[in-house]
């Protein structure tokens, strides 16, 4: 007797051709149900994993601001640049420029200089440069702080830059209060997700870059 060869598909046939067609319709259908059930559940998947991308995105979104304070961080009078983070995530500064009247400042000491110090032989009071480069008594009572570099978390502000208003200050912190039409900022930060931005620190829809680059004439505590 030769030994029976049916292949896998004659095995389950019922010898009744209609009914194999059913089976084997039934069979496709439930193949073709699968793999769109397969299909859908992938394409859902796809839609969950980027809407809680975005959400983690949009949880750790850092924006940053600026205002001018007319009070330092002690609550006492002061002219101040203040830095703050409006977002809800950490920013990481990599750049920080002031500009005034379009031109890079390197640090408070030069903007002071630059917009508000009389000449050594003019007239006005309380406002001249010192003799010999010194610091005037305006520039040395500044309290300045580095704003690139640094980490601020959501909801925290940090100064650039503080001059208490003082009998001795006065006429410096009152040009400095006025320049600040003058006055434009630029800043390049990062969320922890290193996600980046580029801000002038006044629009709510700063522009996104790759990554940051170093600045020309970063604008630093440290007087050259």
């Amino acid at each position: 007797m030769t030994p029976e060869s049916h292949t896998h598909a004659e095995v389950h046939r019922t010898g009744h051709r209609w009914l194999d067609m059913i089976v084997a319709g039934c069979a496709l259908l439930v193949s073709v149900t699968s793999l769109v059930v397969a299909v859908l559940h992938g394409r859902i998947m796809e839609r969950m994993a980027d809407a809680n991308a975005r959400l983690v995105s949009a949880n750790s979104w850092p924006l940053l601001q600026r205002y001018w304070s007319d009070n330092g961080t002690d609550g006492k009078p002061a002219t101040a640049l203040v830095v703050s983070n409006g977002g809800v995530g950490p920013a990481k500064i990599e750049a920080f420029e002031l500009f005034w009247k379009g031109r890079p400042m390197h640090n408070p000491y030069e903007l002071i200089e630059a917009c508000c110090l009389d000449a050594p032989d003019s007239t006005s009071s309380g406002a001249q440069r010192g003799p010999g480069g010194a610091l005037t008594p305006a520039e040395a009572a500044l309290n300045v702080n580095s704003i690139q570099g640094m980490i601020l978390r959501a909801g925290t502000t940090l100064s650039a830059y503080e001059l208490p208003r003082t009998p001795v200050t006065e006429a410096v912190a009152t040009r400095l209060r006025a320049t600040k039409p003058d006055l434009s900022l630029r800043a390049c930060y990062c969320s922890v997700f290193d996600e980046c931005w580029v801000s002038d620190l006044r629009t709510l829809q700063p522009a996104r870059v790759a990554r940051c680059e170093a600045p020309k004439v970063p604008f630093l505590p440290e007087r050259r």
